[in-house]
């Protein structure tokens, strides 16, 4: 297969009906480690310093299917990949994909049991090919940030920087941090009159001003008018 282009909020499924030469017994598979449903957004795999995703195709469907949900997420995410796999590999892909800071999150299975990352998913579902699991927040706090249409969560804690803040919202839109400059972050404390923050403040900081049954901070990002 060439190199091809698609559309920023395509699925996994284009490149399938892209190429007719896939066979309906043949996968994608990323990273050498798994093959992502075809329901899976391709921006998942883009990042700052990512900008060519990379598939091979295979011949056989792997055995275990993989399913990862998390409050933060609009839908889950769900792959197949060896039943061999560890639960901390599945960790790292999970934190990649969705782009999470492993700090602020821990993985359970889905009945909120914790689970040794030198596991293997074999040794969790022995009688079935099927593993569902959790991604959890450990943080205090969670900032929304409103940008466009978009709506995205971040955990974090007092004494994160709005600037930190700022990075970890453009990684999650795919936007360049090249670019981060023509970008400022708004506090939602007055829909009618946002306020305008110092990227150099740290959550406390903003904290200080909100009530105190506040966990959830909003913010709207905004590009800088020309």
């Amino acid at each position: 297969m060439k190199n091809q282009r698609y559309i920023i909020d395509a699925v996994m499924n284009d490149i399938y009906k892209q190429n007719k030469i896939i066979d309906q017994d043949q996968y994608l598979l990323y990273n050498s480690s798994f093959v992502p449903s075809r329901e899976t957004p391709l921006s998942l795999f883009l990042s700052s310093t990512i900008t060519i995703i990379e598939f091979n195709l295979i011949d056989r469907k792997l055995p275990m299917n993989v399913t990862v949900i998390s409050d933060e997420q609009k839908s889950s995410l769900q792959f197949q990949c060896e039943s061999s796999m560890s639960f901390g590999r599945v960790h790292e892909i999970v934190y990649q994909l969705w782009k999470l800071n492993k700090q602020f999150y821990s993985l359970t299975l889905d009945d909120d049991s914790n689970v040794d990352e030198e596991y293997l998913l074999s040794d969790a579902s022995e009688s079935t090919n099927n593993v569902q699991l959790k991604v959890i927040s450990t943080a205090n706090i969670k900032c929304m940030i409103t940008y466009q249409e978009e709506n995205i969560m971040i955990s974090t804690t007092d004494e994160i920087l709005l600037s930190t803040i700022l990075k970890e919202a453009l990684e999650k839109l795919v936007i360049s941090l090249d670019d981060m400059n023509m970008f400022e972050l708004y506090l939602m404390d007055d829909p009618e009159s946002p306020t305008n923050v110092d990227l150099d403040s740290s959550i406390a900081n903003i904290s200080e001003d909100l009530p105190k049954e506040i966990k959830i901070i909003p913010f709207q990002l905004k590009k800088k008018e020309d």
